[in-house]
């Protein structure tokens, strides 16, 4: 065969030209008069023969070197391309994916994982290799269609099945469908092996009319949907990581694929006798978070209530860090998306304003706090929302601008607020300065500056300017405690005077402002807005602005840190997400552990700030006028202290209704004598009547540590003794939030009846005298009672029968002493009774019988409530 191939043919074009030249060289040339009969020349025919014969010879030299030169490229130099050829071409070689690994929290709930499905592959060159006729595969289309049952249509899969590319050749490779569960995939394999065509003449079967084969993949999933999604992320169609942690630890996710290598026939068919060679796929590794799953649900409920109520129109994000470790034990940013269909717009309100055609001032006012006034510019500018796409100056097709706003609307709801997006931290940054001040050793505590409500610098000059305190406030003399607490930007102007800008930007540096954390999660953002120490010389309002946290931008995140540092005596620690990274038979790969940048400010400083923080927070300490500005994020029983800030926005346009954008932020760490715990939260844009993070922020924190405090074992405070009853205030007319705050003072504990709105109900009553750590169950949408059934607890310990009486959400209190068995209780076993109720319970009698003091469950007098309901606090902070 090999012969054929390469024996040139008498009758080609080479071979006649290769004559010609022979001929014209050794043949003699005949002189016009010469005639070999007229003048015969006895040499003549000897020469010419010997020509002849020497022709021969070049031409049998040139063909065989030729052949053998083509039995060289064959047989050695070429041998290995060629025997690789022909294997290839009787071998089936299949990539055996690896299995994604899995994600889990800290209690080793499940929160990322793989499924296996397959996909089911279609050779159309094949197919017409066996013959396969138009109606066959008309017939296979509609068959498959059926199996799959997932709407794939019929004429889909005859396309797939038939197509071609560019030059009119069939496809080897087409994926008809993807992500087939294995009985399906099965099924319609099954299906393929057996319609065939009549069989040839002595072969027992036929030939696959449509040749199907399957590649084993998988599918991401997230069993709690948009729970923690902004920090998972989610993966693309080819099962990479785009977002997240899904993309920042795609490589120990991902593993390495496999192969499956099997002997085919002529007709593409796996030998049913072979055996296939298989190098089995490496699945990835699993990543054990530090994220606690109880308490990023607690962060996002309290999130999600405070977006609703407080009307925020950016959006909002918070953490949970210990301050120690730089663990992060939950990390949120509102609005999220969900990750198993992150395409779809998660924001209810996002979508109902992209389905519109026309926007009105409400509309264009979310769309700018949302999305950034830059960037909607162009779209907004008609007040429209056009679905025809245009053509730029170059002739390019540029998408709609509803395409443009639904891409812009996706890529916000994808983006962790905590790490990728800039924020003024306001009054919290006071912080930073006072620390300076302090470490510095320019300052003391007692450092005092006296604030009139009004300060004017460069005076007469073009860079004149007026500040002043929140509501103009006069404050007086103050010392750094009390401009702490009553967050005095006066006094922390004079402060950056008496700093200098050289020694406030070496802390602002120390601090983590001028780089990344470095926290274990993709795009966070390198870029911050910062001055340095010459823009702040250079204009004195740099640095002035900058001292009470103004004009900066920085991340939630370098921000958290920052005060991290401040309590846990002046380390800077890296944050992480990521505990440990283990195999598939749990051995731990790699373990994270706490870094320590530097030290920033010294353990004696952090005390002191520390001590400031509390006086801010709790409203039984020791405060000139009792003024306590935080003491909405006061809760009961524990030591806290915070910080709390709101920034005008003054790098953007006014709102539409005439007042700064503001955002507002939290800082509170505890116990306060030995901080374990930051809770951090930011609210872009809210929209509420009273215009401070002191009353917007601070409750949404001081609810996330009533919850969060008992759940982690936070300490409480060793002077703390919730023994004795406490005197039930009425709630209603409250949001939910605020008779959160009201109770958390009280320590008492609340449970929402209902979805998020204005308490209408609870139970037990305002002016009712309760058990200390009872809980108030508040109700927003029924003024009727949630009934309960009353277990049965006579004879089980105290402890156990507290547990039972809680679980059923009712109340507790003792007759006798607490550590023996029940023999009595208040109210009989298998009762229906509401949610709250206090059941006493009579206990083994001692030497000493201790009674508690009666509890009134009857409702408040209507003086009282009336009093209550309109009762206001009295702080409010001057940020």
């Amino acid at each position: 065969m090999w012969q054929r191939a390469f024996l040139p043919t008498a009758g080609t074009p080479r071979v006649k030209r290769l004559a010609a030249a022979i001929r014209e060289i050794f043949l003699p040339r005949e002189s016009p008069m010469s005639n070999p009969v007229n003048n015969p020349n006895p040499h003549f025919r000897a020469q010419v023969l010997r020509r002849t014969l020497i022709a021969i010879a070049i031409f049998l030299i040139f063909f065989f070197g030729i052949l053998i030169y083509q039995l060289y490229a064959l047989q050695l130099r070429d041998a290995e391309l060629y025997r690789t050829e022909a294997v290839t071409q009787q071998m089936q070689d299949t990539e055996l994916p690896a299995t994604r690994g899995s994600i889990y929290s800290a209690n080793g709930k499940l929160l990322a994982k793989s499924n296996t499905v397959w996909n089911i592959i279609a050779n159309p060159l094949q197919s017409q290799k066996n013959g396969a006729t138009t109606a066959q595969l008309q017939r296979a289309a509609e068959e498959i269609a059926t199996l799959l049952d997932d709407g794939t249509t019929a004429d889909s899969i005859f396309n797939i099945l038939t197509a071609t590319n560019a030059n009119g050749e069939l496809y080897e490779y087409r994926v008809v469908a993807k992500g087939v569960e294995k009985p399906v995939a099965d099924a319609i394999i099954e299906y393929s092996m057996n319609y065939r065509t009549e069989p040839p003449a002595g072969e027992e079967q036929g030939y696959r009319i449509v040749v199907l084969s399957t590649e084993q993949a998988s599918t991401r999933s997230y069993p709690y949907g948009a729970f923690l999604s902004s920090v998972l992320g989610f993966c693309n169609g080819d099962g990479s990581g785009a977002y997240g942690l899904e993309k920042s630890y795609d490589d120990v996710l991902s593993g390495t694929p496999g192969r499956s290598i099997a002997e085919t026939n002529v007709s593409g068919e796996v030998l049913a006798n072979a055996e296939a060679d298989v190098y089995p796929a490496i699945d990835g590794n699993n990543l054990n978070l530090t994220i606690d799953e109880n308490v990023q649900a607690i962060v996002e409920e309290y999130l999600a209530e405070a977006m609703n109520t407080f009307s925020v129109h950016g959006r909002g994000s918070a953490i949970v860090m210990n301050v120690k470790t730089g663990a992060i034990l939950a990390m949120a940013s509102l609005e999220q998306f969900d990750p198993n269909s992150p395409y779809t717009i998660y924001d209810e309100k996002m979508q109902a304003i992209l389905d519109k055609e026309e926007l009105d001032d409400e509309d264009i006012d979310w769309l700018k706090s949302r999305l950034g006034e830059d960037e909607v510019a162009d779209i907004i500018a008609d007040g429209k929302i056009s679905r025809e796409t245009t053509t730029d100056e170059e002739g390019n097709t540029v998408s709609s601008e509803y395409t443009q706003l639904q891409g812009m609307m996706r890529e916000a709801q994808w983006k962790n607020k905590n790490i990728t997006e800039l924020y003024m931290p306001g009054s919290v940054f006071k912080l930073i300065t006072a620390s300076a001040g302090l470490d510095s050793g320019i300052m003391t505590a007692e450092q005092t500056f006296y604030c009139n409500g009004e300060f004017t610098v460069d005076s007469g000059t073009v860079w004149e300017h007026t500040y002043h305190c929140a509501n103009d406030a006069a404050h007086g003399l103050l010392d750094m405690a009390g401009a702490l607490n009553h967050s005095c930007n006066l006094w922390f102007i004079q402060a950056a005077q008496t700093l200098q800008p050289t020694v406030f930007y070496d802390y602002i540096q120390a601090f983590g402002f001028t780089q990344t954390t470095g926290i274990d999660l993709p795009n966070e953002t390198r870029w911050t807005s910062v001055y340095n120490a010459e823009q702040m010389a250079q204009v004195d309002t740099n640095l002035y602005t900058a001292a009470f946290g103004q004009n900066e931008a920085i991340t939630p995140m370098q921000m958290a840190t920052a005060v991290a540092a401040v309590a846990n005596g002046g380390y800077l620690v890296t944050p992480y997400v990521v505990d440990s990274i283990t195999d598939n038979d749990g051995n731990v790969v790699q373990k994270t552990e706490t870094n320590i940048r530097r030290q920033v400010i010294s353990e004696e400083v952090s005390e002191q700030i520390l001590a400031m923080m509390e006086t801010s927070v709790d409203p039984n300490s020791e405060s000139p006028n009792n003024y306590h500005s935080n003491k909405n994020a006061y809760v009961a029983g524990y030591r806290i202290g915070g910080k709390s800030g709101t920034a005008e926005r003054t790098d953007r346009e006014l709102r539409y209704d005439g007042d700064y954008y503001k955002t507002m932020s939290f800082a509170a760490v505890l116990p306060i004598d030995d901080p374990e715990i930051e809770v951090f939260v930011v609210l872009d844009d809210p929209r509420w009547l009273y215009d401070y993070a002191s009353e917007v922020v601070a409750p949404v924190v001081g609810n996330i540590i009533s919850e969060v405090a008992p759940y982690l074992g936070i300490e409480q405070d060793s002077n703390y003794n919730p023994s004795g009853t406490v005197t039930v205030q009425t709630c209603l007319n409250y949001t939910w939030t605020n008779a959160q705050v009201t109770l958390n003072q009280l320590g008492l504990k609340h449970k929402l009846i209902g979805d998020n709105g204005t308490i209408v109900y609870q139970y037990p009553y305002g002016g009712s005298k309760v058990p200390a750590g009872s809980t108030i169950y508040l109700y927003t949408q029924s003024d009727r009672d949630a009934m309960t059934t009353v277990p049965d607890v006579v004879g089980k310990s105290s402890s156990f029968a507290e547990q039972m009486l809680r679980a059923a959400n009712l109340n507790v209190q003792y007759e006798g002493d607490s550590g023996g068995k029940v023999v009595a209780q208040s109210v009989e076993a298998n009762t229906s009774t509401a949610y709250g109720t206090i059941i006493t319970l009579t206990m083994e009698s001692s030497n000493t019988t201790q009674t508690t003091e009666p509890v009134s469950e009857e409702p408040a007098s209507a003086a009282e409530s009336t009093s209550a309901d309109t009762a206001q606090s009295d702080s409010q902070a001057q940020e």
